[in-house]
């Protein structure tokens, strides 16, 4: 049930509270949730053993919730992620008609099934920006010029979430491009609800 994502303890606000004092509401001493992390489905092309959604320390605040009971006009910015959305893209579709306009709405995608097609559609959705997780360093370039080409001049904004040891050498090779380094286990995110729809 949906109620249970409201309550956030004291215990958890002191411990993030330094962290994120841009989180805090003016005169209000409560912490601001404006963000509502939406998966499509568990499912997932790749096997990723970090991957939060596959640690039950994680997987235990992700809450299995309703279409129709989703309170879309408590948030501000809407994260659209799986397992891979790609693979559900019908339901993406169906996430995204229902999301208020003007809102911020971010696709979490790996990136291994993107084409330009598919970004045009995104666009059209009201999906404006995309963080692409890379995985394998194997993978990584491949990825990179895949996303790169899907969104050539669209007004898509495009940002790669690669893990910190990885970050001299990303930031080298690719000068131009949006980065988030990442450190293992940096799944919580106190300004979100989390949920997967069932």
């Amino acid at each position: 049930m949906l109620v249970s994502l409201f309550a956030v303890s004291s215990k958890t606000i002191t411990k993030k509270k330094q962290s994120t004092t841009i989180l805090w509401g003016a005169n209000t001493g409560k912490l601001m949730i404006d963000t509502l992390r939406i998966l499509v489905s568990w499912k997932c092309n790749l096997k990723c053993s970090y991957c939060c959604n596959e640690q039950e320390q994680f997987r235990k605040d992700i809450h299995p919730t309703a279409f129709d009971t989703i309170p879309w006009h408590q948030y501000k910015v809407f994260c659209v992620s799986g397992g891979e959305p790609f693979l559900n893209f019908p339901l993406v579709k169906k996430v995204c008609a229902s999301i208020p306009k003007g809102s911020l709405t971010i696709l979490y995608t790996n990136g291994t099934l993107i084409s330009q097609d598919l970004a045009i559609q995104c666009l059209d959705m009201g999906i404006t920006a995309m963080n692409v997780g890379l995985h394998y360093a194997n993978s990584f370039d491949p990825i990179i010029n895949r996303v790169l080409s899907s969104t050539k001049g669209l007004p898509i904004s495009v940002r790669f979430h690669v893990q910190d040891i990885f970050k001299a050498d990303m930031i080298q090779r690719h000068p131009g491009l949006s980065f988030r380094f990442w450190t293992m286990n940096d799944c919580d995110r106190v300004n979100e609800h989390r949920i997967v729809l069932v």
